[in-house]
Parts: structure tokens; sequence; C-alpha cells
């Protein structure tokens, strides 16, 4: 065996643990750093993506209900409803009738058993109130129908009145609706 001096001896112990510690360095300190700048990096990243998560699970929890309830009022509603005739009604009883201008009703078909009737309401000279009054009174009927667009302008004859034109929407469906909540006795 070699023999080495007392100096040789500490160099070596020397060499090895400076060798040591920058191996502990390049295998372990050195890719925890970076690991910790990657994670301070990410966190925020997905702790947004977590609060648009649950902003769309709020949003789907209520188009969820929102559908839920529109089911429930297709299923209230007298199969044989339309749209016109009850729009029609409903601008007598508000006093509007005779502010109508043109009124068209149209029958979209987006899917083989599903339409949808437009029906479009130019109205002339009407009061703020009574025409919010009537698109309320739509917006909370029993019936399945809602606000689709809303067009107002100014009455170019009075400042009090109003010119506005109404898209009003009503879903149809062309199949018999199917019962879900059948009691069965033994």
């Amino acid at each position: 065996m070699i023999a080495l001096t007392k100096r040789e001896r500490l160099l070596a112990l020397g060499l090895t643990a400076g060798i040591s510690v920058l191996s502990l360095y390049a295998v372990v300190v050195r890719p925890t750093c970076q690991r910790i700048q990657t994670l301070e990096r990410l966190i925020p990243e997905k702790q947004s993506e977590l609060h648009t998560l649950e902003a769309k699970s709020v949003e789907y929890i209520s188009l969820c209900k929102g559908f839920e309830d529109f089911r429930a009022k297709a299923a209230a509603q007298d199969p044989n409803f339309e749209l016109a005739p009850y729009l029609e009604t409903l601008l007598k009883k508000h006093g509007l009738d005779r502010n109508v201008v043109h009124m068209a009703p149209d029958i979209l078909q987006l899917q083989p058993d599903y339409s949808e009737t437009v029906v479009k309401i130019e109205l002339d000279g009407v009061s703020l109130k009574q025409l919010v009054d009537f698109l309320k009174e739509i917006e909370t009927a029993k019936v399945c129908a809602q606000i689709g667009s809303w067009h107002i302008s100014k009455n170019p004859t009075s400042d009090s009145l109003v010119d506005s034109t109404v898209e009003i929407h009503g879903p149809q469906s062309s199949r018999a609706p199917v019962a879900t909540d059948v009691e069965r006795h033994p």
C-alpha cells in the first residue's frame, strides 16, 4: 500500500469533501431550487385556472337550473299554445295594441323535433312604462317565451314616448311530451 503523508491525506480528504458537496449541490440542491421556481410560477397560473373553473361551474349550475325551469314551464304549458295570439292578448291588456306598426310571427325549424316561434313586434309612440310592464309580464309569465332582442329609440314626435322593436321567442317541441314522473303501484 502507498503510504501518504499527513498533508496528502488532508488534501485527499478535502478533495473528497469538495467533490461530495459539489455532487450534492448538482444532484439535490440545484434541481430542488429549479422545481421551487417552477412551482412559484405555476401555482398562480393554476389558481387562476381554478377560479375560472369555479366560475364556469357556477355558470353551469345556473344553466342547468334554468334548463330545469324551462322544462317545468314547457311541461306545464298547454300543448296547443300559440305565441302570436298570446302576445296580441298581452298587447291589448297593456293598451299597446293601437301602437303596433307591424307584428310578424316566424317559425324557425332548428332541429327535426324542435322549432322556435319568433314574433317581431314594432311599436310606435309608446310610453316607457307601458313597454317595460309589457316586457316584464312576458319574462314572468308561466309560458315558454322570452325576449330575444329589444331595440328602443326616441320617438321623433314626443320626448316622453319611444319607438321599439321587440323579438319574442317561444320554443316548441314537435313530438309529444314524455311523462317522467310515473308512479307504479304493486
